[in-house]
């Protein structure tokens, strides 16, 4: 899968399972600043992508995500081993 194509999916995840329908989503979009996610959110972002992506992400990896493009980078890094 490529960045890009990684990108659309947590654009996907974030628009279906936060009901997102504000400004579009870009790499540079923060999470709690941005977007208005908490360490639930966080959590069932997690969830969804790891059910989505058909992987599992550590939690050392959720402590990196702050914006969209960190997510993107830890999944496309997972999905690239």
């Amino acid at each position: 899968m490529t960045r890009a194509e990684v990108l659309d999916l947590v654009r996907r995840v974030l628009r279906a399972e936060f009901e997102l329908d504000g400004p579009e989503i870009e790499e540079h979009t923060h999470l709690v600043d941005d977007l208005d996610l908490d360490s639930v959110d966080a959590v069932a972002l997690s969830v969804r992508l790891e059910e989505e992506a058909d992987l599992a992400l550590t939690e050392e990896e959720l402590k990196t995500m702050r914006t969209v493009g960190d997510v993107v980078s830890v999944v496309h890094g997972r999905l690239g081993r």
